[in-house]
């Protein structure tokens, strides 16, 4: 997902208002690296979660209450591996389609002022 400017002499040749949409624009394209480098991250981390738990690692997410002497259970847990994995998947495609549609939109965007 890289994002080329092009020659500097033809940036520079650009009207003040195309320049800040193409830097705009590169910012955009630049977050959608981030989330996606971010997703990747996540998606290793599932992998961990679902072998931790085939390996019998898990452990039960009910404690009890940190007022001393309490018997109260807690009704907290936390996302299984399969769960993680199913939502890092549904955000990568997500960032796919996103991804997808801002190279479809690139001249509108780029050839637009951004608003604040």
């Amino acid at each position: 997902m890289a994002f080329s400017l092009g020659a500097r002499d033809r940036v520079t040749t650009l009207p003040k208002v195309n320049r800040r949409a193409l830097r705009k624009y590169g910012e955009f394209w630049r977050a959608l690296q981030l989330v996606g480098d971010a997703l990747t991250e996540a998606e290793k981390l599932t992998a961990k979660a679902r072998d931790a738990e085939r390996r019998g690692e898990r452990k039960s997410a009910k404690g009890v209450s940190a007022k001393a002497g309490a018997t109260a259970r807690h009704a907290w847990s936390r996302a299984t591996g399969e769960e993680m994995s199913a939502a890092a998947k549904k955000a990568h495609r997500s960032l796919q389609v996103m991804s997808a549609s801002a190279k479809r939109w690139e001249a509108e965007l780029v050839s637009r002022e951004w608003r604040k």
